[in-house]
């Protein structure tokens, strides 16, 4: 049996509130180094809210985030970003005036530390990860040429060029149709296998079963369940809350 994973990301009673809501309610969690883990819930569950603390956007009211054993709680987002944590967002929004090529480069250029290249290198660091995402013949385009799928590849090429150590990725997947899933799988399995750790939000479940060795669901803020894909898809409490009796009929062999 192998050795269990050594933590890189550690959630501890996690807290933002909003006025008088808790958007993100006493949330504890740990993301092992090289994991793939899915948050699913409800819509308003607190999961972008989660990200948007992990990654600086929003200070916390309680608790603590640890990465690699320090805190980054209070920490400006290009600080932690320079650390090693990247990500996206669910709205994209590339460098209009820029060339797919140039967008990709931004995140080289003003990422993490080990990102952090001269403009030539940063070029070169933009074409290896435009290969990475399928962008690479696309690189000289203007970005308003690009589709909806395009453009979200481009968002993920953007944050891998920052030479992440985590990736959060948030909603990657939405609006796409099957074909382009498929092809967006592919492509969080190509970023995977380089080495880096990802933490994802996605509503579509086949990407949570495709992808993800661990799955955490959100429900008003609080952890409702977490553990194996398959397992917690079996919840009753996560098919009441958020699946539907439908979904969980359909998964009946």
């Amino acid at each position: 049996m192998s050795a269990p994973l050594a933590s890189q990301l550690e959630l501890r009673d996690v807290t933002k509130r909003f006025g008088g809501v808790a958007a993100v309610d006493g949330v504890t969690f740990d993301i092992a180094k090289g994991d793939i883990v899915g948050i699913i819930g409800p819509n308003g569950a607190g999961k972008t809210t989660l990200l948007n603390c992990i990654s600086g956007l929003q200070r916390l009211d309680g608790g603590d985030i640890r990465w690699q054993g320090d805190s980054i709680s209070g920490l400006a987002p290009h600080r932690i970003a320079k650390l090693g944590i990247g990500r996206t967002f669910q709205i994209v929004r590339p460098f209009g005036s820029m060339t797919v090529r140039e967008n990709a480069a931004i995140g080289a250029l003003f990422g993490s530390a080990e990102a952090r290249r001269r403009p030539k290198e940063a070029f070169e660091q933009a074409d290896e990860v435009l290969e990475l995402v399928g962008l690479k013949a696309k690189a000289g385009l203007a970005v308003s040429t690009l589709t909806i799928p395009d453009r979200k590849r481009l968002e993920v090429a953007r944050a891998v060029a920052t030479k992440p150590q985590l990736l959060l990725l948030d909603e990657v997947m939405a609006g796409l149709n099957n074909v382009e899933i498929d092809e967006a799988l592919d492509m969080v399995r190509a970023v995977h296998a380089t080495g880096v750790t990802v933490l994802l939000i996605e509503h579509v479940m086949r990407v949570i079963v495709g992808v993800c060795r661990r799955a955490i669901v959100l429900d008003f803020g609080q952890v409702l369940a977490q553990g194996e894909p398959e397992v917690v898809l079996r919840d009753e409490r996560v098919i009441q809350a958020y699946l539907g009796e439908r979904y969980a009929k359909r998964r009946q062999p």
